[in-house]
């Protein structure tokens, strides 16, 4: 019985460590995807003002060709 009681234990123990050890990833990955929004969020501004720009030579190259 004492080592049912030992052994029940012990994979509690792993099981604790394991759930520690998940919750440690899973605040990584939620960092990790925080910074991934703010990046995105960052390049599709820099999109939009480069399309912006590429519009405005484009009209340009337009006006002088008229």
């Amino acid at each position: 019985m004492n080592s049912t009681i030992e052994k029940l234990e012990q994979r509690v123990s792993d099981l604790i460590k394991l759930t520690e050890e998940i919750r440690r990833e899973n605040e990584t990955l939620r960092g990790d995807q925080r910074l991934l929004r703010q990046e995105y969020k960052s390049l599709q501004e820099k999109n939009r003002i480069a399309s912006g720009r590429v519009e405005q030579i484009v009209s340009r190259l337009k006006a002088l060709q008229a």
